[in-house]
């Protein structure tokens, strides 16, 4: 019984990593309520691509991010994705 339970405890913790990490790039692009022009990258669920757009520098939601890499890594599955072009 308690073999069964480190595998099963491991695949619980993974799981919930994998929900909360894609939690955030579920949320929609919002550029916010601000007057600056700041370039930002957010992921578009619809497009399954980080896309570039122009934040005001306040309000928004957690799908911003710097730069086009970091949104990449955050919400795009790129591992797998590498495997289906070979």
């Amino acid at each position: 019984m308690t073999m069964l339970a480190l595998p099963a405890l491991m695949l619980l913790c993974v799981a919930s990593l994998i929900q909360g990490k894609s939690e955030y790039c579920k949320q929609p692009i919002v550029k916010g309520t601000c007057g600056s022009r700041l370039v930002s990258w957010a992921y578009n669920a619809a497009t399954d691509r980080c896309v570039r757009f122009i934040y005001s520098g306040c309000g928004g939601n957690d799908n911003r991010f710097r730069t086009s890499g970091i949104c990449k890594r955050a919400c795009i599955d790129l591992p797998e994705k590498k495997r289906k072009k070979k």
